[in-house]
């Protein structure tokens, strides 16, 4: 058996499969290079308001996300985790 120097003995492979079987997580997380409202995150990534919020979920429950001013209605910011940062950085290497 070969182990990849490039991987931690404690990777998160699970979340890892998830992001690359869900071209829409991908999307949210190339598009946040700077913290953005849902709003803004909807329009980037040109899909629709229900896809979005029901993605940003998904990635916050993965812990890829932060939401940081959860408590509001309206106007959240959502900025991406050491974790989600850790995910991109696979996903540009498997792009090579």
């Amino acid at each position: 058996m070969t182990t990849n120097k490039n991987y931690k003995q404690n990777y998160d492979f699970e979340t890892l499969g998830k992001v690359l079987a869900s071209p829409n997580k991908k999307k949210i997380l190339y598009c946040l290079n700077y913290p953005k409202t849902p709003k803004e995150i909807t329009i980037d990534t040109n899909l629709n308001f229900p896809t979005t919020s029901k993605t940003i979920k998904e990635l916050e429950a993965l812990k890829l996300i932060k939401i940081e001013n959860k408590e509001l209605r309206k106007g959240k910011i959502i900025k991406i985790s050491t974790k989600g940062k850790e995910i991109l950085k696979d996903l540009d290497r498997r792009k090579k």
